[in-house]
């Protein structure tokens, strides 16, 4: 009985993990937003370093944001650093995006497409 219990659990788990990656690649926002800043911050743990783009930017009720502009498998994204050069501050762009925006995690929601705003 306690393994059936656990090997529950354990679906259970696999399960919620599979909705979360789903959820969080599947959930389309987009913003038009004027470009402030753009950063590439990267992480070391041992001898592992990896890195991710930031973009920041205001929208049009003048809210500061922030994104990040990375590969993503499910979406099948792989131009994050043409994105991040193509990108110009000061210019407006309409970003979709997925993901959350989770603070205590330092999560960002994920720019996956762009278009620059013209008049």
């Amino acid at each position: 009985m306690e393994l059936i219990k656990e090997n529950i659990f354990i679906i259970l788990g696999i399960l919620a993990i599979i909705a979360l990656i789903i959820l969080c690649n599947f959930n389309e926002k987009t913003y038009t937003i004027t470009i402030t800043d753009k950063d590439r911050i990267t992480q070391r743990s041992g001898d592992t370093v990896t890195s991710k783009y930031l973009v920041f930017g205001d929208d049009e009720d003048g809210n500061s944001l922030v994104f990040e502009n990375t590969d993503a498998l499910l979406r099948w994204k792989f131009n994050s650093s043409n994105i991040q050069g193509s990108l110009k501050i000061g210019k407006i762009y309409d970003v979709t995006v997925v993901g959350f925006r989770i603070p205590i995690f330092s999560a960002y929601e994920n720019i996956i497409d762009y278009y620059e705003v013209t008049d």
